[in-house]
């Protein structure tokens, strides 16, 4: 025996679920206004330097080191810091927070 409700819900649950992949497949429209998040040298605790990508609990103890007595103005300052290059400094420099951007 099969009553003719489970039907209709499974013919509605069907076509519930090809909505949703219709509406989800559809590409967002508009303008997005996305900032990524810049970590600042001069002020930034060890554990947000420690974000980013090839610092670590030292390197950060470093650059809290180095800013006590050194202004970490622009990304290139970094390079003042034992065990940084500029090859790091490049590839970080998307990521700090320069004082001109503000």
């Amino acid at each position: 025996m099969n009553p003719i409700g489970t039907n209709v819900v499974l013919v509605l649950l069907i076509a519930y679920t090809v909505y949703v992949a219709y509406i989800s497949s559809i590409p967002l429209r508009g303008e997005t206004d996305f900032k990524p998040v810049r970590i600042d040298l001069q002020t930034s605790p060890a554990y947000k330097l420690e974000l980013l990508p090839g610092i670590g609990p030292k390197m950060a103890s470093r650059i809290i080191e180095y800013r006590k007595t050194h202004r970490l103005i622009s990304p290139d300052d970094l390079i003042g810091v034992h065990g940084i290059g500029k090859r790091k400094v490049d590839h970080l420099r998307w990521l700090i927070q320069a004082e001109e951007m503000e």
